[in-house]
């Protein structure tokens, strides 16, 4: 079953700051959501950060932009909008933190 709710996040360079991102997420009140992770060839240790953090809960995808793809967040976003699979989207930056209700109540 599809979840609900495609939480869409490109990320680049953000070692530092992504698993706090990733953290609020992850300790949503709402559950049935998918949290797709598009890597944008980050030059750090980012990708390496996040496939340690999506071991522990299936809901997190993780994915390299294609090299056939534009650099940037926005084909990065868009190549994650591809691999969603929830009736809504939800976009997010890689350095926010999302309140525990914030989907929801959205």
């Amino acid at each position: 079953m599809s979840p609900t709710l495609s939480v869409i996040i490109a990320t680049y360079n953000r070692e530092n700051l992504v698993i706090q991102t990733l953290n609020s997420i992850k300790n949503q009140t709402y559950k049935d959501f998918e949290c797709i992770i598009v890597n944008d060839q980050s030059t750090d240790n980012t990708f390496n950060v996040i496939s340690d953090f999506i071991k522990s809960d299936n809901r997190f995808t993780l994915y390299s932009r294609p090299n056939s793809k534009s650099k940037g967040m926005s084909s990065s976003r868009n190549y994650g909008y591809t691999l969603s699979n929830g009736q809504y989207v939800n976009w997010f930056d890689d350095d926010d933190i999302m309140h525990p209700e914030c989907l929801e109540k959205k």
